[in-house]
């Protein structure tokens, strides 16, 4: 029996939507620690917080560390904490771990974030800092400690950061403290880990007798970490230093310059350790060298608001006759972080 085409291509068609209405429909799964199957399409984790878009409940939060497995029947870009990028299928896996496509597994507390943003837009972030002390009555004294950093970067190879400090301090009317300083960096990476960099910095301090001291040179670094919760970088080359003395006196000389920068989030985001420090030593006369450290905490209040709590090295082995090597400052501030 002959049966006409169009009755053989709605056949055909009704077959068709009646397997795919039968088929089990697709989704995410993430275990908790609790026992509670969740069912859903992850969207994201970052900041500890695990995005699961469910038909039943909408888009749910939930805790990362309460999280025992994850599967997905789509790829999921991971960020571990050492900044490296996986993207896979979520398989079947450990009890706390999450294995991606032919990848090893990894522990789900090496886990910074999934899907994060695109790191080959333009991007700013950055952090500024003001602590202001004055008292007045039986004790006249004021003090403002004004600090600033922004890092940039644009098409994943390029980034800049800048930063800036002012110290002023008075007591019973007299200038106790003045002095700043500001720099520029600029790196070009050429491959994941090492880059290529430009530095510029100069300073000033008036109770040191000094008017003016400026760095710049090139140099080598390497990334060890780089991720949102860890950073981790070592930095070395050469550079030139120019200094201008209060009565007049100039000098220069050349010199080795090292660079350190860490950073890292704790306890879930709770608080921020950073530790900075720059040095530079005379290629002709060791004994010649200087050396800056900035670390402290950084603790989250609401709305990108921080409470900073910084402690501050600045060494000098040949100072003027008369001064001190080391000069050590606390700052307590309030700043902002965008």
């Amino acid at each position: 029996m002959n049966l006409p085409p169009s009755l053989v291509r709605i056949a055909f068609t009704s077959l068709l939507l009646c397997l795919l209405a039968a088929a089990p429909a697709l989704a995410d799964v993430v275990q908790m620690k609790n026992g509670d199957r969740l069912s859903g399409t992850i969207e994201e984790m970052g900041g500890g917080k695990l995005l699961l878009d469910t038909k039943y409940a909408g888009k749910l939060k939930i805790k990362w560390s309460e999280v025992q497995s994850i599967q997905s029947d789509q790829p999921l870009t991971v960020e571990t904490s050492e900044g490296k990028m996986v993207t896979g299928k979520a398989g079947a896996a450990g009890p706390g771990q999450i294995k991606l496509g032919g990848a090893p597994a990894l522990a789900l507390k090496q886990v910074e974030a999934i899907n994060p943003e695109d790191l080959d837009p333009f991007k700013l972030s950055g952090q500024v800092n003001l602590g202001v002390d004055i008292s007045r009555g039986n004790t006249n004294k004021q003090t403002i400690d004004t600090m600033g950093r922004g890092v940039m970067t644009w098409k994943t190879i390029n980034r800049a950061v800048a930063g800036f400090e002012i110290h002023e301090a008075q007591s019973g009317g007299v200038d106790t403290t003045d002095n700043s300083l500001g720099y520029i960096d600029y790196n070009r990476f050429i491959s994941e880990k090492w880059y290529w960099l430009a530095n510029l910095r100069g300073e000033q301090d008036r109770f040191k007798n000094i008017d003016f001291r400026g760095m710049t040179g090139l140099g080598m670094g390497y990334q060890v970490w780089r991720s949102k919760k860890t950073n981790l970088l070592f930095e070395l080359g050469p550079d030139f230093v120019y200094l201008e003395e209060a009565g007049g006196n100039t000098s220069d000389w050349f010199a080795w310059r090292w660079h350190i920068g860490y950073d890292r989030w704790l306890f879930n985001h709770w608080v921020q350790f950073y530790h900075r420090q720059t040095g530079f030593v005379a290629m002709d006369n060791f004994d010649n060298w200087i050396w800056s450290a900035r670390q402290g905490l950084n603790f989250p209040l609401v709305m990108g608001f921080v409470l900073t709590t910084s402690f501050n090295i600045d060494y000098d082995n040949q100072p003027e006759p008369g001064k001190s090597k080391t000069d050590t400052r606390f700052v307590l501030s309030l700043g902002y972080q965008f």
